[in-house]
């Protein structure tokens, strides 16, 4: 594969990080030495990555935990002998316990950015009872590690090991749609008209298992992960059956990201999409 092929396997992205990502693979392939890249890429790109061959190259994707969106990457050219790499990250989290205010995940990540880091080099970021925790390049975790306060609130930051970064947590909800399509589906769960639904998924604000996606009439599967930009990350976990109308009920399981992420109730989301 030649540089214009890898680039047009992403049309609809920033053209800046993938031409990054095929220099350092470029480079990865002309010292026969493995790279870390030194950016995290969202799903969308990382996804690819799983799925075509390279000239045989190996990619390894490092994140926060299983189920994060931000993914670094280790590049392995085809003949590479040594050692599998380890990934040159450090985990964190940043203590905020107090009686006074419930920290956002905005305000965590808004904080860590006035430090004049980009996002790009910050993994994924969880916040659970006023505790931030997330995953940095072991390079850059020196800007903050001597971070004081959060929102005027004292935090203490410290180094963690990778076990000690929770999960993702899921909710449990019910759906009633009229079908699987993808339009109808996304609707449900924006609780939006159709032709508000198709207007998403016509503008690329919508992604299937990290790939963007415009077929409103795609039929999902089970497992399938929907993205909706600035409204979170579902995935599809079983179709239970059909209700007196007709209409398919669908449970499915959201990820806290949904939550923790925008910090928003359910029906202060359904009104930022109208």
């Amino acid at each position: 594969m030649d540089k214009k092929g890898f680039l047009n396997l992403f049309k609809n992205d920033d053209e800046q990080i993938i031409v990054k990502l095929w220099e350092d693979i470029e480079l990865a392939q002309s010292i026969d030495y493995f790279i870390e890249t030194d950016i995290f890429y969202p799903p969308n790109i990382w996804s690819v990555l799983e799925k075509i061959n390279i000239n045989g190259m190996r990619f390894l994707m490092g994140g926060l935990n299983e189920n994060s969106e931000k993914k670094n990457i280790i590049i392995i050219p085809k003949d590479f002998q040594g050692e599998v790499p380890e990934f040159q990250l450090i985990f964190f989290k940043i203590d905020g316990t107090n009686r006074f205010k419930e920290l956002q995940h905005k305000d965590f990540l808004g904080t860590i950015m006035s430090l004049g880091i980009k996002r790009e080099i910050l993994g994924d970021l969880i916040v659970k009872e006023n505790i931030a925790y997330g995953v940095i390049l072991k390079e850059k975790f020196e800007i903050i590690e001597n971070l004081e306060k959060v929102s005027n609130i004292p935090v203490k930051i410290s180094e963690i090991s990778k076990d000690e970064v929770p999960q993702s947590e899921f909710k449990e909800l019910l759906i009633t749609v009229p079908s699987i399509r993808l339009d109808s589906v996304v609707g449900e769960i924006t609780n939006n008209s159709r032709q508000k639904s198709v207007s998403l998924i016509d503008e690329g604000f919508v992604m299937v298992n990290y790939n963007i996606q415009k077929s409103k009439s795609l039929e999902l599967k089970e497992k399938d992960i929907i993205t909706i930009r600035k409204v979170g990350k579902f995935i599809f976990e079983n179709i239970v059956g059909e209700n007196k109308k007709g209409k398919i009920i669908i449970d499915r399981k959201i990820l806290s990201l949904l939550l923790e992420k925008y910090q928003v109730t359910f029906n202060e989301l359904q009104e930022k999409l109208k």
